[in-house]
């Protein structure tokens, strides 16, 4: 997957390759290679600072999201 076009990913593709990614880091931890986990981890912060970008300015999926009008679960 190209990187650069992570921000194009729909919010359900984003958490998907989040999901690969932590797969992935896993894999590599259990492998023992030190390189492997670098570059796994080096990805999977790639998409969660993404999904913290859309959070912070707002993007969030319209499924299950809270609008401004419903009060929020104490």
């Amino acid at each position: 997957m190209d990187l650069m076009k992570c921000s194009e990913l729909p919010h359900e593709q984003l958490c998907e390759e989040i999901r690969i990614a932590g797969l992935a880091r896993k894999q590599a931890l259990d492998s023992g290679s030190r390189a492997d986990v670098e570059m796994a981890e080096s990805v999977l912060d790639w998409f969660l600072d993404e999904l913290a970008d859309r959070l912070r300015r707002g993007r969030v999926p319209d499924t299950g999201a809270v609008r401004e009008d419903e009060p929020v679960p104490q």
